[in-house]
């Protein structure tokens, strides 16, 4: 639901805030992917306050070339098992609705994400709608 150039323009300052606060947070995670010392993808997932039944996958990325090789296979199951320590039932995440968006569907649905029948406009593009995928993790 963003592209590396609208990420890459909030700044060295802000991606420091970021990972700053997910190293104090305790219900959130993000893991990197590393090829070499080089980051090739990302995932994170977090618990909204309230209600630790859902955990949410906020973020996912893998660098093009990387891609087809599991990395986000390795970096979904990641946050699914982060997610289940921490006592949640579900994993969801939101899914953009377009042609970009269909490979990262495909690993969803090979993953077991199943729509719910939720939608949510995207916050990079309120006028998109993204749709709901869940999936239990016990």
């Amino acid at each position: 639901s963003s592209s590396y150039a609208r990420e890459a323009a909030l700044g060295a300052d802000f991606w420091a805030a970021r990972v700053a606060e997910s190293e104090t947070a305790t219900t959130g995670a993000i893991f990197v992917a590393l090829d070499a010392s080089r980051g090739v993808g990302m995932g994170g997932g977090f618990l909204p306050e309230g209600s630790n039944a859902d955990a949410i996958v906020w973020g996912m990325w893998v660098e093009p070339s990387m891609r087809q090789r599991g990395v986000g296979r390795e970096l979904l199951r990641a946050v699914a098992d982060w997610a289940r320590d921490a006592g949640a039932e579900r994993l969801k995440l939101a899914l953009a609705q377009d042609e970009a968006s269909r490979p990262a569907a495909a690993l969803y649905r090979a993953l077991g994400f199943a729509e719910t029948g939720e939608s949510e406009p995207l916050e990079s593009d309120p006028a998109s709608i993204a749709l709901v995928l869940s999936r239990p993790l016990r």
